[in-house]
């Protein structure tokens, strides 16, 4: 390649950068400056206008207050009289007369009578037999029980017979209380070992026994009487 070959290169490429730069460069805008324009003032066309006069504001009324009150005069309570003190008067002292000693009169010895000893004489405890008051009381329980056997109605005319054995406490005046049947063989005979019990009224529980109640068990007969 020869120096003109090279230059003319050289000269494409340069040109082509150029291109290339204005495309990207915006191209700077005159903006126009506005125009200014005087107006000339004459004396024709300005108006001298007169000051406004303001009057003075009337001045406020002056505000009369009434006169004060004059102040009460302070009245001192007058202070209380204090209580004499009542002075007591010192009694005299009363003279102690001392008692005149009195000899004693002279005791003739007194012959002591000596007092015959009465000897206790303890009486033999008896012992009471408990058991066989307790058999007596339960046997009259059982006399009492079939003297007033209440035979229910119904059981007779079935011709109902058996035995109806019951548990009940007798208390300390007699009164019969917890019945209960242990065993029996009809439910007619049980309601009338019942009823009999509830109607019965039983003696006292003897003294010598020392019980409040007694807990007794016991059969009930239920015969019917041939005739």
């Amino acid at each position: 390649m020869g120096k003109f070959g090279f230059v003319g290169v050289f000269v494409v490429v340069a040109v082509a950068h150029y291109y290339a730069l204005k495309s990207y460069v915006k191209p700077m805008q005159h903006v126009a400056k506005p125009k200014v324009t005087i107006q000339r003032i004459t004396l024709s066309r300005v108006e001298v206008r007169k000051p406004v006069v303001v009057p003075p504001a009337p001045m406020p009324e002056p505000i009369i207050l009434p006169p004060e009150p004059e102040p009460k005069p302070i009245v001192k309570p007058r202070p209380k009289p204090r209580p004499k003190k009542k002075v007591h008067k010192k009694r005299p002292k009363k003279r102690v007369k001392k008692p005149k000693l009195i000899k004693p009169p002279i005791k003739k010895p007194v012959e002591v009578v000596q007092k015959p000893v009465l000897k206790q004489v303890i009486a033999p405890v008896v012992q009471i037999d408990t058991a066989s008051i307790r058999d007596a009381y339960t046997s009259e329980i059982r006399r009492q029980i079939q003297r007033h056997l209440y035979y229910p109605k119904m059981a007779k005319r079935l011709r109902m017979q058996g035995v109806v054995r019951v548990a009940f406490r007798v208390l300390k005046d007699g009164k019969i209380t917890d019945i209960r049947v242990i065993n029996s063989s009809k439910k007619l005979l049980s309601r009338g070992a019942i009823k009999t019990l509830k109607a019965l009224s039983l003696n006292a529980i003897p003294k010598e026994l020392h019980e409040s109640f007694m807990d007794i068990n016991i059969p009930i007969e239920f015969r019917l009487v041939k005739g």
